[in-house]
């Protein structure tokens, strides 16, 4: 590999790769052909069961190539963080692709804000659905409502001196394809938690927020792939909300909260009892939905809750009635 004439830091770019055969070799030439010339690629088979290791034979010569039993994406990128060698840790996922400016608009905004310790870029989605459309544009653009300075070109700077209570309080966090970190800031917070399966980027980002700045590059610099086998059922709702349950209730485990810090958590904490117990409400789980609406009153207390702890107790037939005259008095 060339390298710049100045001896820029390396950059380690990290892919967990499962069952991932179709897109991997698109998401390794995307990094063979970035523009910023000085970084290693360390891909993870993370257990796959179809053609990935195949597909990356030709790639053997050019990345750091390892294997295990499946466990995850916490476990495989902490795996990629054990043999790297990079002053910066670039993410990207399997499926996504980067466009070639990404690793130096990302890089230079870090040599020209050595204070920043995290750096996120805006993405576009491609593949089955929404082709073309931009990131921060979801959820109309919670990212940008942080508040926020320029600090050169399209680079900007999150200002807040709260970081992590926004990040708590809006729930607007990067992807990992987009995300670039130094070294010396994931030593300080830790590797990702495997015992998360999903949503251990979010618990990352809210660690790495309670000590260290964050800023972005405001240009489309990664595609995100849209997949018909990763949309989310009602199934994946109620892991959705197990698991961050699973990840609030840990959170103090790997960082302090301040009391305004761990007041938002519990809130947070408390809404997604109540989604579990919701979920489980509906069909018919009357037992777990009330041990969740317990959870809920006693971590962040509302009427809500209450009223459908109430009804755990009921009859099922005269809940039915009271849903139904519920949704009456709505119309």
């Amino acid at each position: 590999m060339t390298t710049l004439s100045h001896n820029p830091p390396t950059v380690s770019v990290l892919i967990p790769a499962y069952n991932c055969g179709p897109y991997v070799a698109k998401a390794v030439e995307s990094v063979l052909c970035q523009t910023y010339r000085s970084f290693e690629i360390i891909v993870v088979n993370d257990g796959s069961t179809d053609n990935t290791e195949n597909v990356l034979l030709p790639y053997r010569d050019r990345i750091v190539y390892l294997t295990g039993e499946n466990r995850g994406a916490s476990a495989a990128r902490n795996k990629a963080f054990s043999v790297s060698k990079g002053e910066f840790m670039a993410y990207l996922d399997a499926d996504d692709v980067w466009q070639p400016e990404k690793l130096a608009r990302q890089v230079e905004l870090f040599e020209a804000n050595p204070a920043v310790g995290v750096c996120f870029t805006d993405f576009t989605f491609f593949g089955e659905t929404r082709d073309g459309d931009r990131g921060f544009d979801e959820r109309n653009s919670a990212l940008l409502r942080y508040p926020s300075r320029q600090i050169g070109g399209r680079c900007c700077l999150l200002i807040s001196p709260v970081l992590l209570e926004d990040f708590l309080l809006h729930q607007a966090f990067p992807k990992p394809s987009v995300t670039m970190v130094r070294r010396q800031c994931l030593e300080r917070v830790g590797g990702f938690d495997e015992s998360l399966q999903i949503c251990e980027d979010t618990q990352m980002y809210l660690r790495l927020a309670k000590h260290f700045a964050f800023a972005y590059v405001d240009e489309p610099l990664v595609q995100r792939r849209v997949r018909s086998d990763t949309l989310a059922s009602s199934a994946d709702s109620r892991r959705y909300a197990l698991v961050h349950i699973q990840m609030l209730e840990s959170l103090e485990n790997w960082i302090p909260l301040s009391s305004r810090e761990r007041s938002i958590s519990k809130g947070l904490l408390s809404s997604y009892y109540f989604a579990a117990a919701y979920m489980d409400f509906s069909e018919g789980q009357r037992l777990t939905s009330r041990q969740y609406l317990e959870k809920s009153l006693r971590t962040h207390f509302s009427r809500k809750a209450l009223w459908y702890f109430m009804m755990t107790f009921l009859p099922s037939e005269w809940t039915r009635t009271l849903r139904q005259f519920k949704r009456q008095l709505a119309r």
